[in-house]
Formats: structure tokens, sequence, C-alpha cells
């Protein structure tokens, strides 16, 4: 095991102890921060991780991404790269005040381009507070063979927003409004009339923060799956995509979450993301041209797993999904033989858990994965597999033995590849703020 590296710190000694804070400066710090991925796209390794105002899953929420180019030996400054509108930035008790993104998931297409999904949210507080969601809002609708997306006025009368940002009306007929950017700006004419993602009037914000007001029109607040796109190695990315309608379905409801961690590029060049619906299960998605169109298998939309899950491929084409079980216990599995179009379930694994967040990666027959190892958040450990068969075809895993990670808290993790040598570690060791990064040797682990 390699020294440890300290990659997020949190500044804000309500949520991280003093003891830590005081490692927390421009090139890695923000309040708090939490859920990571960590990739390798070329000859660089990419940390991505929500950088929050506080250490609940809402309020002020944007995405931050730090890189590597010497496999993790020294760390670009930290850069955000996505900050959601808002009608205040600062914290306070109860705070909801603003949209927000949350649980960045990347993977590396076929091109080379790095994808990245995140959930959106509208001010509210899901997604732990259902009550403050549109359960009767339409999302989208179709117009012209096209699916667009639907606003709302406060007496529930929808509008289109169609090509260019243009409303238009129930019955179809442009009006004076148009949203200008994916930050749901909205203009009557050339006035800015407010946020539609937003609910009242501006707030306090932090230094160098903007703030706004909610529109008279307001997307139904729910959760949408926004996808980011980097062409150069993380350095840099594109304004992010709303990509909810390509694949939302009615049974899904109001939340359709990314799974957090990496998704996968397929032996066959496609890209599969994990993503789940609270209360039901899981669901893959995956595209066959490097991002831009989404798919998902109707006749089968969930994925026979539970939970935040991650994926893995066997060296004969099985992809293994591992799921979070819902107290300490066996891993629940499912498996595709058709590159993650259709799943079944598989027998639970050995490797025990408690409910959290895991990640898996393989090298060859080896399977690689990090999860807590305590009867609830703690003590971090990479356990260690290989691919069993049975007939000649992958059933599952079996697991051999593992390397401790640390002792005390172990939250959500992201393993990688680095090289031929290495494979890497990111996980969160103190509740809310603390993310360090950690690289081992492959043949110290198998």
């Amino acid at each position: 095991m390699e020294d440890e590296k300290l990659i997020f710190c949190g500044n804000d000694k309500q949520y991280l102890s003093e003891s830590l804070t005081k490692y927390s400066d421009k090139s890695n710090g923000a309040a708090a921060f939490r859920i990571p991925s960590l990739i390798k796209s070329g000859n660089t390794l990419i940390a991505a991780i929500n950088a929050q105002n506080s250490a609940e899953d809402w309020g002020y929420i944007g995405l931050a991404v730090r890189t590597s180019d010497d496999g993790g030996e020294t760390w670009s400054d930290i850069k955000i790269i996505a900050c959601p509108p808002a009608r205040r930035t600062k914290y306070y008790a109860k705070s909801y005040s603003s949209a927000f993104f949350i649980n960045p998931c990347m993977s590396v297409a076929k091109n080379g381009d790095v994808i990245m999904l995140a959930e959106f949210y509208p001010e509210c507080k899901s997604p732990d507070n259902k009550t403050l969601t549109d359960k009767k809002k339409i999302p989208y609708s179709m117009h012209n063979k096209k699916m667009y997306p639907l606003i709302y006025d406060r007496d529930g009368r929808f509008y289109l927003v169609g090509e260019n940002g243009i409303v238009l009306d129930s019955k179809y007929n442009e009006t004076d409004y148009r949203v200008t950017d994916w930050k749901g700006s909205l203009f009557k004419g050339d006035d800015y009339v407010g946020n539609i993602y937003l609910n009242g009037q501006s707030g306090e914000g932090d230094e160098n923060s903007v703030v706004t007001f909610g529109a008279p029109l307001k997307a139904p607040k729910r959760n949408y799956i926004f996808m980011f796109r980097s062409t150069d190695n993380g350095k840099t990315w594109s304004d992010p995509v709303d990509i909810t309608m390509q694949f939302l379905m009615k049974d899904d409801g109001t939340s359709v979450c990314v799974s957090s961690g990496t998704g996968f590029l397929v032996s066959d060049g496609r890209t599969l993301m994990p993503l789940y619906v609270k209360d039901k299960e899981n669901v893959s998605v995956y595209s066959v041209d490097d991002g831009y169109t989404w798919h998902r298998m109707m006749q089968q939309p969930y994925a026979c797993n539970t939970g935040e899950w991650q994926i893995t491929e066997a060296p004969d084409g099985v992809i293994l999904g591992l799921g979070t079980q819902e107290k300490y216990g066996p891993t629940p599995l499912s498996i595709s033989h058709d590159k993650g179009k259709h799943w079944v379930k598989g027998k639970p694994t050995d490797l025990y858990s408690p409910k959290c967040q895991k990640s898996v990666i393989s090298i060859g027959e080896h399977v690689f994965c990090s999860h807590p190892s305590g009867k609830n958040r703690s003590n971090g450990v990479i356990t260690i597999g290989k691919f069993k068969k049975s007939k000649g075809q992958t059933v599952g895993i079996k697991w051999k033995n593992e390397i401790e990670v640390n002792k005390g808290f172990f939250g959500y993790s992201c393993l990688v590849q680095i090289d031929d040598e290495y494979i890497g570690i990111l996980y969160e060791s103190a509740p809310s703020s603390y993310i360090l990064f950690k690289k081992y040797k492959i043949d110290d682990l198998i």
C-alpha cells in the first residue's frame, strides 16, 4: 500500500472536526463533500464529487473534479464544473432554497470521451422528502414526434419548452416566453422573469455566488438525469444535457436515480450506466453512440437487483451487477448475458457488508470490491475474488481474501485500475468531507 493522499477536504467545522478541516485549502477545499467517482481516461485519473454547502443531501450542491496525470501522485486544483441555480447559497437550518446536483457517475465511451451522469433536482428536499415532489405533473410530452420538457403555471396549466427554448402553450401556440439555458432561465420578451427550477424570492448568497428568484412557470419537482461530456480527459466539461426523457417510464415515479461510482465500457463498445429507482429495483441504461442517445429495455425495465449498484464484465462477456443490501448481510447479484440489455437474478454472493454503496472492478479473472466490513459504515476493505463458473459460463464470484483500507468510518468508495501494476481507491474516510486516495500493488492483493 502506498501513502494516502487527501483529494477533497471540507472546511466547515460543523461537518468535519477541526483536526481535519485544517488540511483544507484552495487546492482541495469547499464546505463539505460526498459521493466520490474515480475513473481513468487516457493517462489521466479523474476524481469527481458532490461539492456541498452542508452535510445534507440537498441544498446548494455543485459538482467538482480534480485530475492527476501521474497515477495519483499529484493532483490539479479543485474545479467546480457545475453550479445549480439558487435563491440562497448560504446554509441555514432546514435549508433547501436551491436546485442541486448529486451522485456523479463517470464512464469512458468508446470514442474516448468521458461521460458523467448526475441527478439534478429543482428546489426541494428530495430525494429524502417525497412530499415536496410533484407526483401528478407530467415532466415531458410528445410534440411533432419528439419529446419535450413541460413547465407549469400556478394554476396547473402546462406549457411545452420546444426548439431553441421557445415556450408553447397547451394548444402548441408560441408564447412570449423562452427558456435560454440549461439552468432554467426564463424570459418573457426581453425581460428576465426568473428561474423555472426555483420557488420564491432571492435570498442570501456566498461571496462570488449568483442568486436569483423563481419564475411564474416551473418545472415539475422531481429528479432529472443530466449528462456532462469531456473530450480532454476531464480538463473541461460541456454544459449538461437533460437525458431523462430518453428512458423514463411511468412506473419510475418522481425519482430515477444515478448509482454512485462508475459506469462501464462493455467489450462490444456500448456505454452501460447503472441507475436505480427508490423502493423498486435497479435500472440499466446504455448507449451505442458514445453517450449521445440512451436506451432501456422496455420489456424488462428493471435489472433484478436493489439499491445503488456497480457492474463489471467477466472475460467470457457475462456482466455481473453487485447491489446494496437493506441491512448487514450478503450482497445481492444480478447477471446479464447480453451486454446489459436483460438481467436475471443471481444467487447472493458471500460478500458481507452493511447497507452502503460498494465499488467493483475486474482485471482478468480477478475481481476487486471495496466496501465497509463492519455492521455499520466502518472498517473499509478491498475484498478480492475470482469469477466463478458453471458449465463453462460465469455465474458469480468466489471471494478469497480481503485487504484492510482503514479502521473507523468508511462510506462510499470508488476503485480504478491505474496501470498494469496498481489499482487505486477514492473513499469517504470521515462523515461528510474527508476524501482520501490510496493505491495498491495488484500483485500484493492477489
